[in-house]
């Protein structure tokens, strides 16, 4: 009995150690941005045609997800030669605003960004998103993925609407999307401002792990925090330019 004891915790051990090692996915994600025509109105003459040439052409950006099952990060796919649009002025603007990458860490159910804003360096910190997600029965296939229908709910987002695949068991996803039963293959939603496409289209299962380190650097805050950090900095920006005494 001891020896039969001994051989299960042995295949035990190694179908643990082998679900650990198929946790280390590489997933690239495009994405589409569709912006609102109000926001194109507000660019400067200048840049009003070139910015509405770029969004008849499409602005499509890919994002790299990397999971080791505990921490992932999230960025833009940067590639020399790419054949996509890279050199709008809108792509570039959000290459900029994303480069630094979001982590999540699934240990303390945290996400991590780190960003800059009028000179200064922030390091977000704060509890990864509970978008109440409504798992439904509808399901579909995504680029060849079976998928299932999840509706969430966001004060940031409208129409929150995400499909996972449990075919592929990792609660990962794009940007801060996560929690669910299967790796999330498309997520899409609105804002005000724009509508954005996340949709899986390769992923690696690899054998070897992938190290991830958390950043350390900037000033932490929550989310909520930097954009109050935002909002003041911007305000005190305006009233600069307007000409008026903030000292007081």
């Amino acid at each position: 009995m001891k020896q039969l004891l001994f051989i299960l915790i042995a295949i035990g051990f190694q179908f643990s150690f082998a679900q650990t090692k198929k946790e280390n996915i590489r997933a690239i994600y495009t994405t589409e941005f569709i912006l609102n025509n109000d926001i194109i109105e507000q660019l400067p003459a200048a840049y009003k045609e070139l910015a509405k040439a770029e969004i008849a052409k499409g602005i499509f950006v890919d994002f790299e997800l990397e999971s080791n099952g505990e921490i992932s990060s999230f960025k833009p796919e940067i590639k020399l030669n790419n054949s996509q649009n890279n050199d709008g002025l809108i792509y570039r603007e959000i290459i900029a605003s994303e480069a630094n990458p979001l982590y999540k860490d699934y240990n303390k159910n945290e996400f991590y960004n780190v960003r800059e804003f009028g000179g200064k360096t922030f390091l977000i910190k704060d509890q990864l998103t509970d978008y109440k997600w409504k798992l439904t029965r509808e399901r579909s296939t995504i680029n060849g993925f079976n998928v299932t229908k999840a509706n969430g709910t966001d004060d940031e987002f409208q129409n929150l609407v995400v499909w996972y695949s449990n075919d592929l068991p990792y609660r990962d996803g794009p940007y801060r999307f996560a929690n669910l039963p299967g790796l999330i293959v498309k997520a899409e939603f609105n804002t005000n401002e724009f509508k954005t496409i996340f949709t899986l289209k390769e992923i690696q299962i690899l054998d070897k792990s992938i190290n991830i380190s958390l950043p350390t650097k900037g000033k932490i805050v929550t989310d909520q925090q930097f954009s109050d950090e935002v909002e003041e900095l911007t305000k005190r920006y305006k009233e600069m330019n307007q000409g008026v005494d903030t000292s007081k």
